[in-house]
């Protein structure tokens, strides 16, 4: 492949994401707009009068058409100026980025578990395809893949909290506090959402280094004198990582929108309890903000997932 030919490749999807970007924004604001009900009203409350509620509309732009509104919002989101909060009064970026370590904390952690566990896991169970290690991984698998996440929040939080009480719900501690107490406090969410996807992450793994090992290269290698070890290291784990990319990105994406449900469970202030609070009190900025944000890093993953996929196999930039 030439510089010129991935140079295009790059551009192309970068063009695919912004023609992304573009709509989700469209289809929110429009989806946020036609909504039942008036924010100027639930702000004031149901003893507002009229001119109240129209002088309300009027200082938080309410009162302009719906294309002006759009316009200046979404000039404001690609400048990182989402608005101001109507329910909080401050910046949406400033209430986004406050409890931004909290969600990205635990889909950090929970993708390190995922990475950590499913990889072990994959290479173990393949080694003897159908055998006793094999059949006791794959029916966890299943297991695990079948629990939604905030079920599994609730058996954690019975078993750590409850029966061994060294878990109390809650109990969230800054990075800027103290940064041990932190990861602490996130581990017990992240493994809630990371337990379903390890399974899913598992089972993929271990269908792809099953099919790469029965490839003819592998034959090679060991006619060569290379050691299982070093096949599965240099060749067999890089050629089933081509194929696993993709996957990956949808774990997480999955994870982050796992994430918001968790931390209700676990009472963890993240973006999850602030966008519940905007849907309730119809804050349309910090809403669509929100949504705004969890689409860009979606569109990020899905964009980084295909580039690396690119470099790792030079036909799909042909595709």
């Amino acid at each position: 492949m030439t510089g010129r030919q991935t140079a295009l490749f790059i551009v192309r999807k970068a063009a695919e994401l912004l023609a992304t970007l573009l709509l989700v924004s469209l289809f929110t604001f429009l989806a946020f707009s036609v909504i039942p009900g008036d924010t100027a009203r639930v702000m004031l409350g149901a003893n507002a009068t009229q001119e109240q509620v129209e002088a309300l509309r009027a200082e938080l732009g309410l009162d302009q058409p719906m294309p002006v509104r759009y316009a200046s919002w979404l000039g404001g989101a690609f400048t990182g100026n989402l608005g101001n909060s109507t329910q909080y009064r401050t910046s949406v970026a400033g209430l986004i980025a406050g409890r931004l370590p909290v969600t990205l904390g635990m889909s950090v952690i929970a993708f390190i578990m995922i990475i950590g566990i499913s990889y072990p896991l994959a290479i173990l169970s393949s080694r003897r395809p159908g055998k006793l290690a094999d059949q006791i991984c794959s029916v966890l698998g299943h297991v695990l893949f079948a629990i939604p996440p905030f079920v599994l929040s609730l058996l954690l939080i019975l078993i750590f909290g409850s029966i061994l009480k060294n878990f109390t719900i809650g109990n969230y501690v800054g990075p800027n506090v103290n940064f041990g107490l932190y990861v602490q406090s996130l581990l017990l969410p992240a493994f809630a959402i990371a337990l379903p996807k390890i399974a899913m992450t598992f089972k993929f793994l271990r269908s792809s280094i099953i099919e790469q090992k029965a490839s003819d290269y592998v034959a090679t290698a060991k006619s060569h004198g290379l050691s299982d070890v070093k096949i599965m290291l240099r060749h067999i784990l890089p050629n089933s990582n081509v194929s696993s990319i993709t996957v990956i990105s949808l774990v997480l994406s999955d994870i982050l929108g796992g994430s918001l449900i968790v931390e209700q469970v676990f009472n963890l202030p993240g973006l999850g309890r602030l966008l519940l609070s905007a849907i309730s009190q119809r804050d349309f900025p910090l809403l669509s903000g929100i949504v705004f944000y969890l689409a860009l890093v979606t569109v990020l993953l899905y964009f980084a997932a295909d580039i690396f996929s690119s470099l790792s196999d030079p036909r799909i930039r042909i595709r």
